[in-house]
Order: structure tokens, then sequence, then C-alpha cells
């Protein structure tokens, strides 16, 4: 098994997937061969925001779904804490979901017939979680993310924003070792998008190492780090180091604009 980092929670090497096989059809088939990632490395320290950035297409959303265990590379490795995730066997993989990753959806996906608190719960139930301590993890967190006043609440009585701090708490509640946030903000309006987006840095700010997809420069800027996606490939990065958000996210405007040129080459900026 490949050997991992002392330092980077997260490290994704030379990860490859292609989509259609041409290999076990006869040659007078037609077989479309999509290479949705090409040879991507990039490490995640513990801590940090990381945001995915790419043009429709790019393989953002193929990263992240290797990056879950949902999809299988081709080629390549994904580390977490020096554990290659890429040969777990299928309990294996049950567990790791579990217990080391977290999950928020661009929909909520919370279970209709559960309370806001019963879904935040739900996952500490099933690790056998004393209820002393279930009921003090829930309520300090529905705290943190301004949603205490929706706990006994179902979803259909909460706005789109609510549902999607709620659903941030369920993905935080077991303290996973990465949080995977896919579109988080795709379906709310500003206001809410707004707030969602400050309770992910809080909970940032707590010790939450977060990875963001997303397609908007405004949500984007509330990374610490940006990295970029294009046909595949890595396109570069950026870090917003001591800059202001609203310099951040000009930076993030100005390499988007430049992805979207056709003619433009690989780019790795800093």
């Amino acid at each position: 098994m490949q050997q991992g980092s002392q330092h980077a929670l997260v490290e994704v090497q030379n990860l490859s997937k292609r989509y259609g096989d041409s290999r076990h059809k006869r040659s007078k088939d037609q077989v479309t061969v999509t290479q949705a990632l090409d040879r991507v490395t990039f490490t995640i320290e513990k801590g940090e925001f990381v945001g995915i950035m790419g043009p429709s297409g790019s393989g953002k959303s193929t990263l992240l779904n290797c990056l879950a265990t949902i999809d299988t590379p081709t080629s390549g490795n994904v580390l977490v804490a020096g554990r290659n995730i890429t040969n777990l066997s299928k309990k294996e993989l049950s567990a790791f979901r579990r217990d080391e990753l977290g999950f928020i959806f661009q929909d909520a996906n919370l279970l209709d017939t559960l309370t806001a608190y019963e879904n935040i719960a739900l996952a500490l139930t099933i690790q056998k979680v004393k209820p002393v301590e279930i009921d003090a993890r829930v309520r300090a967190l529905a705290r943190m993310l301004g949603i205490t006043e929706v706990l006994e609440k179902r979803p259909y009585q909460m706005s789109g924003g609510q549902r999607q701090r709620v659903a941030a708490a369920r993905a935080v509640v077991t303290n996973p070792q990465l949080v995977l946030a896919d579109e988080p903000t795709g379906a709310l309006d500003s206001k809410a998008a707004q707030d969602l987006l400050n309770s992910l840095g809080n909970l940032h700010r707590m010790g939450a190492t977060i990875l963001m997809v997303t397609h908007d420069a405004l949500s984007a800027s509330f990374c610490s780090r940006i990295i970029f996606i294009k046909d595949g490939r890595l396109y570069g990065e950026l870090r917003r180091g001591e800059s202001s958000r609203t310099t951040f996210y000009q930076d993030i405007v100005a390499i988007v604009s430049h992805m979207s040129d056709s003619s433009s080459e690989v780019s790795y900026v800093s």
C-alpha cells in the first residue's frame, strides 16, 4: 500500500478516471472513452478549507466522488490520514464513510420523517454514543450554526438555508476527518447562501477540514485555498493568505475568466 506523508491529511496521487473502455469490445464497435481526470495530484492539510473550481465537465464532481469513495479511480491513489482508500474492502469502505467522512450535498438530503435534532443525532446513535453526549454535541452545533430554533421541526417546516445548516451539522457531528461539500449553496438564495458559508467558516475555524466543490466565485472566496481543474487536469491553485475576502474574490474571478479562454495553457498560480 502506498504510504503518505506525515503532515497532509489528504493526498491525491496521479489520480485518473476514464469512463468507457474499448479493451473488451470488437474493433467495429464504437466506444466513447472519456478522460474525466488525468493524473491529478495535490494535498490537503488538516484544518484547511479548500475549494475545487472548474468549468462544467472539468472533472471536479468526479474528483469529489473519488474522494468520497462513491466512484473508483482508473489509476492513482487517494490517501486519507495516510490510509489508501482506493483499495479498501466493502466492509472497510462502509466504516470509512460512516466514521471518517461528512457530506453536504446541494440538496440537504435530510430524512423527512425525522426532526432536525434527529437528523443530526442519527449518525451518533448508529455509533452508539451515549445519549447525554449526543444531546450535548447536537445542541452545541445548533448554537454555533444558528439552528437551535428548528431542532424540533421537520425538513418541510424549515427554509432551504436552515435545512442546509442542519445538513452541515449532521456532516460534522461525528467529528469526521474530512467534510465534503458538493455545491452546497447551489439551491439557496443569496442570504441563505451567505449564512451557510459563514457557518462553514465557523466550522473551519473550529478545526474542521472541508473540501467544497463550487462554480461560484463568491462561495469560493470563503475558502483558504482554491484548486482549479480544467479538462480533467490540475490547472493551478490560489491561496488566500493575508488577502481580504474581497481581494481573494477578485483574484478568483480573474482566474476563472482566464480558464474560460479555450486557448489558455495550463497555468499554475499562487
